[in-house]
């Protein structure tokens, strides 16, 4: 608590029932598809939890795999379609772990100088309601950029 929780804070931890180490992992799988097998969500991709992508991540994985699996099996159209699903996936993964280490690398920095300029840089941010936005909307993984290539994306939109 005093050296990661709020200056302001006069919380005390008087006992600990229970504790264990957390390891920080950042992973992405070299393919996503080998013939039958195909990964998704945190077995396709594993980062910190710094900005809570990781469950949406593994959602739009879902929706996207499970549109495509639909395409292949109920529309008849040809195997080769799942490894779409990679192309669209991987790198949407790729750019949340970068996100992710950034994120964690910002909330751990060391040196009281480092940190004063993190708070700063943090303080400006909360101040500009677009860039505030435009990061929401990124964590989320709600941004137009970051739903534009599911499957009938566009179909969606004019409905």
């Amino acid at each position: 608590m005093d050296s990661r929780g709020p200056e302001a804070s006069n919380a005390t931890v008087l006992d600990v029932l229970w504790s264990s180490r957390f390891r920080l992992h950042h992973r992405l799988a070299n393919s996503y598809r080998c013939g039958r097998l195909i990964l998704m969500g945190d077995a396709a991709h594993v980062h910190s939890p710094a900005g809570g992508q990781g469950m949406n991540t593994g959602l739009v994985d879902a929706v996207v795999l499970g549109e495509t699996l639909a395409g292949v099996v109920g529309r008849n159209r040809p195997e080769t379609m799942l490894d779409v699903y990679e192309s669209l996936r991987r790198p949407a993964a790729a750019r949340v772990l970068g996100l992710a280490g950034r994120l964690t690398d910002m909330a751990t920095t060391h040196g009281i100088f480092k940190r004063a300029a993190r708070n700063v840089l943090l303080s400006f941010v909360d101040l500009v309601p677009i860039v505030k936005r435009q990061i929401e909307m990124n964590l989320s993984s709600l941004s137009r950029a970051n739903l534009a290539h599911l499957p009938n994306y566009e179909h969606r939109q004019a409905a």
